[in-house]
């Protein structure tokens, strides 16, 4: 039998950089706000999702989802992917939206973006968690302060 230790607020001290996953099938397209989303080796992207979740759904559907890197001053992103659901908002809307080669979309005027392919799927409790092989991505050279969520803050 594991024990179960009361954190005592301790999680809300680790720093998370704002990532949007985003993924499209068949003329659906969807994206949510993670903050926990790591590389995995030099050549795949770890990012977790949760069951309730659109996206996850076209994941599943499509094999591929799209990383997209926020800096910081794009909060009002991160919030719109955040805090809605893909199947009530258009999440894209107003926002420059490209596709590489997975058909995923992916946001302009972002720090980075990769393009993955799914290779691994596990299950965490109900959580997903999704490992893809980066098929595409680009950076932006110039420095950047990444857009950070601690607790229920950017």
């Amino acid at each position: 039998m594991s024990e179960v230790l009361n954190t005592g607020g301790t999680h809300d001290r680790l720093c998370h950089g704002v990532n949007i996953v985003t993924a499209s099938h068949e003329g659906k397209r969807a994206g949510l706000a993670v903050a926990w989303a790591c590389q995995v080796g030099g050549q795949r992207i770890l990012v977790t999702v949760g069951p309730q979740s659109h996206t996850r759904e076209l994941i599943e559907a499509s094999g591929a989802f799209g990383l997209t890197v926020l800096r910081s001053g794009q909060q009002d992103i991160g919030r719109t992917f955040g805090l809605h659901h893909s199947g009530d908002v258009d999440k894209f809307e107003g926002l420059e939206v490209f596709t590489a080669e997975t058909g995923s979309p992916l946001l302009r005027r972002c720090p980075a973006w990769f393009d993955c392919r799914v290779t691994h799927t596990f299950e965490v409790g109900r959580t997903k968690l999704f490992v893809g092989e980066i098929v595409a991505s680009d950076a932006d050279v110039t420095e950047f302060v990444p857009l950070v969520y601690r607790g229920d803050e950017y």
